[in-house]
């Protein structure tokens, strides 16, 4: 074989092993409505181009606008298109369940839904809600996300968010530096219009205000919370051990 053609087929050979070994670990924040991923917006952020993120929404979040608006079809619609634009902006990968907003259960046929979501994107970390919520979308979703992973076969470190105002009894492991992402999460929290989105904003920076002043007040401004299920994070090799400016 020709000198040149041996080095062109060892030089691809390499080439093609280095673009596999910075092929992205993906990361799946799964939220039960359109708007829940404000709690986690700044970290979701920061790990974006460090990881390939995807989004999963459990429903549609159809009741969200009152009875007619969902009968009609009108807040389905306008929740849809809110949370495409806000995933696309920031370049995340949205992908949706059919569960419904309201009547949310971890029945078998959206576990399955899930199942093949993560069984094709077989991320190596899960967000989801923290199981003990005042909404049962919440609750219903974080049942979900836990059992899909099993019928996946997959074993992914498993987080939890919390929701400030319906989460019960949070227990955080991780606190992530927010604070130079104000205005960045300000803007995409906004976009959640028909919820209010600029007042859901406010109040997630407020938020983020408190955690910081619970652990680091002398260092951070802004911090989100996190929890962890037990024994899905290897010791010292979880994804929040590769992300800069997290305390735990």
């Amino acid at each position: 074989m020709n000198r040149n053609v041996v080095i062109s087929v060892v030089g691809a050979i390499a080439l093609a092993g280095s673009t596999q070994a910075k092929e992205l670990d993906r990361v799946v924040f799964l939220e039960a409505h359109p708007d829940d991923l404000a709690s986690e917006m700044g970290t979701a952020v920061l790990m974006k181009g460090i990881y390939e993120m995807h989004v999963i929404d459990y429903t549609h979040g159809e009741w969200g606008c009152g009875e007619e608006k969902a009968t009609n079809g009108w807040t389905k619609a306008t929740r849809t298109a809110e949370e495409g634009e806000v995933c696309r902006r920031a370049g995340f990968r949205l992908h949706w369940c059919d569960a419904i907003d309201g009547f949310a259960y971890a029945d078998s046929n959206v576990c399955a839904q899930l199942t093949a979501y993560l069984a094709d994107i077989r991320p190596r970390a899960v967000f989801c809600h923290w199981p003990i919520d005042t909404h049962p979308d919440h609750m219903m979703s974080a049942a979900a996300a836990i059992k899909a992973t099993q019928l996946a076969g997959i074993r992914p470190e498993i987080y939890f968010q919390e929701q400030e105002i319906q989460s019960r009894a949070f227990q955080p492991v991780y606190w992530v530096d927010v604070s130079a992402l104000t205005e960045r999460r300000r803007e995409l929290i906004s976009m959640w219009a028909s919820q209010n989105g600029p007042k859901i904003a406010e109040r997630k920076i407020r938020t983020s205000e408190t955690n910081a002043l619970r652990l680091a007040p002398w260092k951070w401004t802004h911090a989100e919370i996190f929890g962890v299920f037990p024994s899905t994070v290897p010791p010292g090799r979880g994804i929040f051990d590769e992300l800069p400016g997290v305390m735990r």
